[in-house]
């Protein structure tokens, strides 16, 4: 086997055998060396890569964001103190980005949103805590489409 070759494997062996043993941060949200400037959250006066959590008192899990160069990016996800889930939300470069859902201290779904490049694209719909539905309308190029509250928006054009 050459030596450029041999390299090459190695090298490739290395990243996937050290890369299996790097450990994710983990913050806790009132960790003193944790602050945000400009948009942007520091740990250590370095923009964070990893996950920041937040307690409930008794230590019950609150939430827990993702982050890459100081910005949301990844799964959101928040808890009710009951332990139920609240929100679930996923980021893009400190956007909202794809589905986003909420429910009820209950469990009961309250709604369903879409993002993209954090703005709503496509079908959103939300529920009131009884089940009937509270909104329903499509977010086009910017434009809102279809029932919100009472309301009726205007029609798609074409």
């Amino acid at each position: 086997m050459g030596y450029k070759k041999h390299n090459i494997i190695y090298y490739y062996f290395s990243l996937i055998l050290f890369g299996c043993f790097e450990s994710e941060l983990i913050v806790d949200r009132n960790d003193q060396l944790l602050h945000k400037d400009r948009g942007i959250i520091y740990y250590h006066n370095v923009p964070l890569s990893g996950i920041v959590n937040s307690q409930y008192p008794g230590n019950t899990t609150k939430s827990k964001q993702t982050y890459k160069s100081g910005k949301p990016n990844g799964p959101y996800t928040e808890w009710y103190p009951n332990g139920q889930i609240r929100y679930s939300k996923n980021f893009k470069d400190g956007m909202q980005e794809g589905k986003q859902k909420e429910w009820y201290w209950d469990g009961t779904l309250a709604r369903i949103m879409k993002f993209q490049a954090g703005k709503q694209q496509g079908d959103q719909i939300g529920w009131k805590e009884n089940g009937d539905l509270r909104f329903k309308y499509t977010y086009i190029n910017g434009k809102r489409y279809g029932f919100m509250g009472s309301a009726l928006c205007q029609p798609p054009e074409g």
